[in-house]
Parts: structure tokens; sequence; C-alpha cells
């Protein structure tokens, strides 16, 4: 708050956005509630027990979704942000922006159950043409390429986060001036060694949100998952088919609100970094003193 600023104006401010927060987070807090009650969800009476969250290791088929999602997130991370990085890259230098803007942020114009649906009758009209070729050549290596598995539901979450990324990446690449990368150049620096030496650590906070952006997508994608996926579950799929069939197991409960916490203390740890780093910068510039004006 500057001094100029009415200081009830400021705490009303700051009411307003910790009522958004929380308004927001009551489902989440509610399924943390639900996880320490011994009688599970819809019981009349509340008794508090940590019992559920060591029985969780037991629940073999919500652990194998689990991995199953850490390793799709993994994957779609490792590919889509670096070409994402490649497309903010390209749009720094294209002369036609707009284009590249639409290009890279269609995907995002079509609900998830359309473009789900879409890439799964290309998948299957693909993996019919890729058997027929086989079958002309005598050989059923082409088989199942593009049958659903691992790499379709891939493919789906990348053209999936890729806007995410390009986004979150040419934002911090806004304030960085392609003149570094020419005067780096200019001294000797291959294209490489300009990128990494002069140009990722201006932009190192956009990557880096742009990666935990993206794993947070593909946590908690749904739709295009379950379309894409073929014989496997992950996380969401498992939760889901819960809810809608026998209902959610205790142990769901359970691993939902720890990854929350997990989600809630990482995320938190990085706000209160980033308030103590900006608060240390601005006391070392009030230090410095005023250049001197001739």
């Amino acid at each position: 708050m500057n001094e100029y600023e009415n200081p009830w104006l400021h705490r009303l401010k700051w009411t307003y956005l910790l009522i958004v927060v929380l308004t927001l987070m009551i489902p989440v807090l509610y399924v943390m509630y639900i996880s320490f009650n011994a009688n599970g969800f819809g019981a009349n009476e509340y008794v508090f027990t940590l019992e559920w969250y060591g029985l969780i290791l037991s629940d073999e088929i919500l652990i194998g979704a689990l991995r199953w999602t850490m390793t799709l997130a993994v994957v779609v991370t490792v590919i889509a942000v670096p070409m994402a990085l490649l497309a903010a890259k390209y749009y720094k230098t294209a002369d036609n922006k707009l284009f590249v803007v639409f290009l890279l942020l269609a995907p995002l114009f079509v609900p998830p159950d359309i473009l789900g649906s879409a890439l799964l009758v290309s998948f299957k009209n693909l993996n019919a043409v890729f058997i027929w070729v086989g079958n002309g050549l005598g050989t059923s290596m082409f088989d199942s390429w593009f049958r659903l598995s691992f790499m379709t539901a891939t493919i789906g979450l990348i053209i999936y986060t890729i806007p995410y990324s390009f986004v979150v990446i040419l934002i911090t690449m806004g304030r960085y001036r392609n003149e570094q990368t020419e005067a780096a150049r200019a001294c000797g620096a291959n294209g490489w060694r300009a990128f990494w030496d002069i140009e990722f650590p201006q932009i190192r906070a956009g990557v880096f949100s742009a990666c935990a952006f993206t794993v947070i997508l593909v946590f908690n994608e749904y739709t295009r998952t379950s379309l894409l996926k073929g014989g496997f579950d992950t996380f969401t799929t498992v939760l889901i088919s819960q809810m809608l069939n026998t209902g959610m197991s205790a142990q769901s409960y359970a691993m939902s609100a720890l990854i929350s916490f997990v989600a809630i203390a990482v995320i938190g740890s990085i706000i209160l970094i980033t308030l103590i780093r900006a608060e240390t910068l601005a006391r070392i510039a009030r230090g410095k003193p005023e250049p001197a004006t001739s």
C-alpha cells in the first residue's frame, strides 16, 4: 500500500481477494475434510482419523492410475514446453504474427469433447489405413501404430497444452530484446550459447511456469484423456468412474486430499519465496544512491 491510498480501501481489496480464493477452494477443502473422517462420505457422525492416508498404497488401481498420470505429465511436459518455446521464438521473428497466434491458439476455441472426438475418429481411420498398408506389404508391424494407447493420449494432450505454454512463455519473452542475442552473436557466440547464456536466464521463469502449468493441465484433464488413452486408467478417469458408479472410496478422498496438500504447499512456497525475493530486491534498490544528474 502506498502512502496516498485509503487504508480501508486497501483492506477491502484484500478481503475481496481472500473471499474469492476461499470460494474457489471450498470444494478442495471439503474433500480434505472428508478424507479425515473414519466413517467416510455422508456419515452422520464425524470421527477424525488418519487411517485412510495409511491405506492409500493398498489401492492398486488408484496407485496405478496415478503412475500413468504422472508419466503422461512428464512426457507431455518434456515435449510440449520446448515446442511452445520454439513457437514463441518464431513468433518474435515472424512477419505475420496474427496468423501464428491464431494457429497456436486455435485448439482453445474447440470444446474438449469435440476436439477429443475428432482426434479419436482421426486416429481410428489412420490406424485402419496403416493396417491396410501393412496387409498390402504382408507385414503386421503397422497394425498398432495409431491404435488408442499412451501415444495417442500424449498427442492429444500436447495439442491441448501447447497453447497455454506458448502464452505463458510469450509473456515473459515480451521483455526480452533481440538486440541482446545479436550482441552475443557479434561477440562470437553461436546460436545455442546466445540462447542459453543470454536469453534463457531472462525467460527462465516463464519456461518453468509453463512446465508447472502443463503438469497441472495434464493432471486435471479428463475428456481428451478418456477418449484417447486406450487400455489404461488415469487418476481423473478413476475418480470420475468411481463417482458415477460405486462412489469414491475413502482412499480416493485421502489421495485427492494429499495431492491437494502437496499442490498448495508447492504453490504457496513459490509465492512466499517470490515475495521474499521481491522484498529483498526492493530493499537493496532503496539502499542504492540515486544517479547523479547533470
